[in-house]
């Protein structure tokens, strides 16, 4: 499977989600993001998956760095994206709660999705 995770950083704090209970590891704390869709680009994954998740626009930035868990069956690719309009609310379907949080707090928060903190030491945060 190969996913797309969008960081998004305002006033030096990031855009976090917690997965909601009907998901895949329910009640984790992770970038929000999603599969990527056959035929779609990263860019646009990124765009819809943004827009689906927490009703924002955003357009991509750069891509920041890959991770590759479970011995390759999971590829997600960390984009960068900026915010052209909208406020961050939770898609009750897939997220439960929607949060800025400052690198500090991302790291200490309970109920980190696992790699989480990889991505920010990868990206020098």
């Amino acid at each position: 499977m190969y996913g797309v995770l969008g960081i998004i950083r305002e006033d030096g704090r990031l855009l976090m989600i917690q997965r909601s209970r009907f998901v895949r590891v329910p009640l984790a704390w992770c970038f929000p993001g999603g599969e990527v869709e056959r035929g779609e680009t990263q860019e646009a994954a990124l765009v819809r998956e943004m827009r689906e998740e927490v009703h924002l626009e955003v357009t991509p930035g750069e891509l920041l760095m890959t991770q590759t868990k479970h011995d390759g069956a999971l590829v997600l690719y960390c984009w960068s994206a900026h915010i052209v309009s909208g406020t961050p609310k939770a898609n009750p379907r897939e997220i439960n709660d929607v949060r800025w949080m400052t690198p500090a707090e991302i790291r200490v928060q309970p109920g980190l999705l696992p790699g989480t903190t990889e991505i920010l030491d990868t990206i020098g945060l």
